[in-house]
């Protein structure tokens, strides 16, 4: 019988979780911007599935370790929520890995580049608002994060709105086309609507703590 309660440090896994979720868009920000051939997507592909299952594990441990703890650093729901949605982002970018394998892109379109620097620079200010959450008392960096987070969904809405208009314009004739691309906008424009998801916990448990 554990007399003594272990210490859990969530934050830390939290952590990794988020820098876990940096590394497979910063791969598949690399595949957009290097691959150019069907062998090094698919080899993109699978290298970030692989971080995905990384995640997972990282997911399971997280919620492993919630329900052995009785005690822990902020509300067990929040640590679940932020789980859940980090894991959520890296789901969205393996799933833009998947599809630009099964559709055959080799060239990504302009704006499903940008969308891809999106992701990269939210994942980015993800990692720096997680590792914040160690000192609550860092207010101002932390809502400058979240307000970041912000802006990077509202930019990933923008070139999404001109990605649409140039697909329903430029490709309307050519039916598979218009269905790709749409599919693999939405999942780029939707990891970004994750990270600002992570931003809105962080805010809640600021309010809440801070």
């Amino acid at each position: 019988m554990r007399l003594i309660p272990r210490r859990v440090d969530f934050f830390e896994m939290l952590e990794e979780l988020a820098g876990t979720a940096r590394r497979g868009a910063s791969m598949l920000l690399d595949c957009f911007e290097n691959a150019t051939t069907p062998e090094q997507v698919r080899e993109a592909a699978i290298a970030i599935h692989k971080v995905e299952n990384v995640a997972d594990e990282i997911c399971h441990r997280v919620i492993r370790e919630l329900n052995a703890t009785f005690i822990t650093p902020i509300d067990r729901e929040d640590i679940y929520l932020l789980t859940t949605r980090l894991d959520d982002v890296l789901d969205y970018v393996d799933a833009v890995a998947q599809r630009v394998v099964t559709y055959r892109i080799t060239r990504p379109t302009p704006q499903a580049l940008e969308l891809a620097r999106i992701v990269g620079r939210a994942c980015e200010e993800v990692v720096t608002a997680v590792s914040l959450l160690h000192d609550l008392r860092q207010t101002a960096q932390i809502q400058d994060c979240c307000r970041r987070l912000n802006e990077y969904e509202n930019d990933g809405d923008a070139v999404l709105g001109e990605a649409l208009d140039d697909l329903f314009n430029g490709m309307a004739r050519v039916p598979l086309e218009v269905i790709k691309w749409k599919d693999l906008y939405d999942h780029l424009e939707i990891a970004t609507d994750k990270c600002e998801d992570v931003a809105n916990i962080v805010e809640t448990i600021l309010v809440k703590y801070a």
